[in-house]
């Protein structure tokens, strides 16, 4: 039965909405329960301050039972002194509010609501939009992405609606999602977004924002649209969700494909591109793929493989449900051959956790670094079994204020994504320790989710690691360098942390599941004396969702398990369809003591000797033929030679280990001359918290005089498009590229085996950092007297800030026979382009390839043939 501290009397509504009730009863015949329209915890109440170091939030309460009134106040030094406090925060009659005792919390859930709510806009803007003018959003509005950010983000709206966004405006978050979908600016299907011209579906595709080396193919994430697409589906009904399921069906069909196409490995049943989320690339990849971005375009990461999981998974599920079931087949053999890859290649048995990336093309190794939201996407898309779900849960290393997104940390490098805490990766880990049932994981994230909202009275961007504040005051690597308030996917992540973890409340397609998760932890830390707890008014698809969570006395520790659940009054098992939903809904949940034991977390409590969070400084390899084998020289960084072992890799597989950090050299002694073209790298780790380096850059054997590596210059190019130029030395061709453009080029093979075939490019089309004119070329080798092919595949050539910049695209495989003569020709196809062929871009004005047209031009000085056979 529900106690409450205060009834009140409430008008029942039934809403007509469904087709009728599983047991073909009609929605009019659904009975309506009578219940208050504000259930109120019980129990003893706490005061809810929180204390630490950095200062203390605190926060009164006057007013009846959902009307009241919170000021929020805190003493912790504030990001650009902003929200300036105290900050009045109203619960609103029929709204949605929490009822724990604990009017800290209950506050906060106020907070992220008032900031959802700042975050839902009319318009949008950005200056690399339109020089900065507004865009209106279509009926009904788009989420902005935060106070310091006024655009709409592939990746962060689609995290955020995932996350918890959906629960508070799904039209709103359908928008915004929308917005990210786009047909080619060639006539494929066009449409125009400003003025809001509906898209033909044929050619619709999700867009990858602007992004490393200019963007796609180097960044590759944008598949993560489907986490928000499905979320926001499972909270949209007839019509209007019918429409969006279809544009997003064909969006994610198409999406897949150009993507196989062009990143896909089939090798290794892998995707290439940049890691997500984590795309500032000097924080988390090792410092010499700067300016040679094709290095992180060749990197296999597992947050990107996961956001391709993800979408086939989407439009599996998708497909079966219009009824395509070739589609449907054909994506669940994808994604079960996707699942298999991943936990194959990013799996560290020794280190119980999935490698955050594996580096590069010459080094397929994992390496020994990991990130927060690849590991919890991973638990929660089923990518590896249970128990290794479970053991890398446990073993990622935190901190008292919250988890790292990223571990170990680098030296000599800014905060930001290094040395931080993101709430909303937090969230995603909430969300993966329910699934696997680690309370101590899940308490640890809550509560740091709860401490950065109440000390800075808004839900930040980031925080600094160690001290949990939103500046950290050290010197040049000062930071967070760029903090927002109210930062979208970090609302959307507290939102969903309470709904969907703490309450359990799950809308899916056709229904709603409830099973809430309490800890024995939270129960004492949180919520003190409380018997109850409760969440009101959640709204769903025209209807409202009320949890009311009765609590345990005197339970053990660990997670409390459910015992019994009421559905508007009859026993239930928490899962509900909408034909049985009437149109205010409670459910009432009995939970006993745990009867499973507690989990565990690896907690980093002391850094005084700071070995324990940072990685060591990158070692570089030099490689050269010694004594009848391959000697390895490392070069450690200048670290402390007795603080280090180090490690080889060769060809991506370790093949000596523990190595003293005194010792310089290593010989391979089953290498040689007359061997392969052996690559190694290598790796150190400081000996006591065994935390690992990035790898070296690769260095290979291409034969004793380099013989190996043949070239063919642009002077001895078949060119159509460009002009042949020579400045500085270097003879090529100059703005190459465009459509119906190619270059051709002979070689006579010098061994016979596997191949990569290389160009050397200049692209000064934008910088480093951001941009979309990523060149991309399709490469076919083929053998000059019978045609037959010899290799395929997309080359990349980023963006490197200045036309005098040269470097080395990134590689495609061929098989060659020594003596025959082979023709390499690059050329653009319908598949060769980068962003700036998408009509969302139309109005793109913070570089090259927007509104004064698509750009897919490049210098080309060389084509060079790499021999990995002796």
């Amino acid at each position: 039965m529900i106690r409450s501290l205060a009834w009140s009397s409430a008008l029942v509504l039934v809403i007509a909405c469904g087709s009728g009730a599983a047991d073909g009863t009609s929605e009019s015949q659904v009975a309506s329960y009578d219940f208050p329209a504000c259930v109120v915890g019980t129990g003893t109440a706490v005061t809810g301050t929180i204390d630490d170091d950095t200062g203390t939030a605190s926060v009164t309460t006057s007013g009846d039972a959902c009307a009241r009134t919170f000021v929020l106040s805190s003493t912790a030094e504030r990001r650009d002194s902003i929200p300036a406090g105290p900050l009045t925060l109203e619960e609103r009659a029929g709204a949605s509010s929490v009822s724990t005792n604990n009017p800290m919390f209950d506050a906060l859930w106020q907070l992220a609501l008032l900031e959802a709510e700042q975050n839902s806009v009319s318009a949008i803007q950005d200056w690399s939009f339109d020089n900065g003018q507004p865009w209106q959003c279509p009926d009904g509005g788009c989420f902005e992405t935060g106070r310091k950010w006024n655009y709409v983000w592939t990746r962060d709206t689609s995290y955020a609606v995932n996350l918890g966004l959906g629960w508070i405006d799904p039209t709103r978050a359908k928008n915004s999602l929308d917005f990210k979908l786009s047909t080619r600016r060639d006539g494929t299907g066009q449409c125009d977004l400003r003025e809001h011209v509906p898209c033909d579906s044929h050619g619709l595709e999700i867009v990858q924002d602007t992004g490393t080396g200019g963007s796609y193919p180097v960044s590759t994430d944008r598949a993560v649209w489907s986490l928000g697409a499905e979320e926001a589906l499972n909270h949209l009904a007839g019509d209007v969700r019918s429409t969006f399921r279809d544009r997003a069906l064909e969006a994610a069909k198409n999406t897949i494909e150009h993507d196989r196409a062009v990143i896909f490995d089939p090798a290794d049943g892998l995707y290439r591109g940049e890691q997500s989320f984590l795309d500032w690339r000097e924080q988390t990849y090792p410092k010499w793929t700067v300016p040679d971005l094709a290095q992180i375009g060749q990197s296999k990461s597992l947050s990107t493989n996961l956001t391709h999981l993800a979408l086939l998974d989407f439009a599996g599920r998708l497909a079966t449900e219009t009824g395509d079931a070739a589609t449907a087949k054909k994506m669940s053999g994808r994604a079960a051959d996707l699942r298999k890859a991943i936990a194959a290649k990013f799996w560290i048995e020794s280190e119980q956790q999935l490698a955050t990336y594996l580096t590069t093309e010459l080094d397929p190794s994992p390496a020994r670094h990991f990130d927060l939201l690849g590991t919890s996407l991973a638990v929660l898309l089923d990518a590896v079994p249970a128990d290794k779900a479970a053991a890398a849960l446990a073993s990622y290393p935190t901190l008292p204020k919250g988890p790292p997104v990223v571990f170990p940390q680098q030296r000599d490098t800014p905060i930001y994504h290094n040395r931080a805490i993101w709430p909303f990766v937090t969230a995603y880990w909430a969300k993966a320790a329910r699934k696997v049932g680690n309370d101590a994981a899940f308490d640890n994230a809550l509560h740091s989710l709860v401490r950065g909202a109440a000390l800075n009275l808004s839900n930040m961007e980031n925080l600094e690691v160690t001290s949990g504040k939103a500046w950290q005051d050290d010197g040049w690597m000062s930071g967070p360098v760029v903090n927002s308030q109210r930062q979208l996917w970090s609302v959307g992540g507290y939102i969903g942390t309470v709904v969907s973890g703490l309450f359990g409340v799950e809308a899916v397609a056709g229904g709603v599941k409830v099973a809430p998760f309490v800890t024995k932890g939270l129960h004492d830390a949180l919520f003190g004396g409380a018997r109850s707890i409760t969440l009101n008014n959640v709204p769903l698809r025209g209807k409202t969702i009320s949890v009311v969570v009765n609590l345990p006395a005197g339970a053990g520790a660990g997670a409390y398990a459910i015992g019994a659940i009421r559905f508007n009054g009859k026993s239930s098992d928490g899962n509900v369809k909408d034909a049985a939903l009437g149109g205010r809904n409670l459910f009432e949940v009995d939970l006993v003591a745990p009867r499973s034991a507690p989990g565990t977390v690896r907690t980093i409590a002391d850094w005084s000797d700071d070995r324990v969070l940072f990685a060591p400084r990158t070692p570089s390899v030099s490689v050269g033929l010694a004594n009848g084998g391959m000697r390895i020289g490392a070069d450690l960084a200048g670290e402390d030679p007795n603080a280090l072992t180090w490690s080889v890799y060769r060809d991506g597989a370790l093949v000596a280990d523990g190595l003293p950090g005194t010792q310089s050299s290593w010989t391979d002694g089953s290498a040689g001359a007359g061997g392969p073209s052996h690559c190694y790298s290598i790796e150190s780790r400081y000996t006591g918290s065994g935390n690992a380096s990035q790898h070296a850059r690769p260095g290979c054997f291409w034969g004793a005089s380099y013989e190996r590596i043949q070239g063919v210059g642009a002077g001895s190019f078949t060119a159509n498009g460009g002009s042949l130029a020579s400045r500085d030395g270097r003879t090529f061709y100059e703005l190459w590229g465009d459509p119906g453009q190619d270059i051709v080029a002979t070689f006579t093979a010098g061994h016979t085996g596997a191949a990569l075939v290389q160009a050397t490019y200049a692209n000064g089309a934008g910088p480093l950092n951001t941009g979309i004119t990523c060149a991309v070329k399709h490469v076919t080798v083929e053998d000059a007297a019978t045609g037959a092919s010899a290799g395929d595949g997309y080359m990349m050539m980023p963006q490197r800030g200045d036309w005098s910049s040269w470097g080395d695209s990134s590689f495609v495989r061929a098989t060659l026979t020594a003596g025959r003569t082979y023709r390499v020709r690059l050329a653009h196809d319908d598949l060769a382009v980068n962003m700036s062929a998408y009509s969302h871009f139309n109005a793109y004005t913070g570089g090259t390839g927007g509104a004064s047209g698509e750009f897919f031009r490049v210098n080309v000085a060389e084509l060079k043939i790499l021999s990995l056979a002796p």
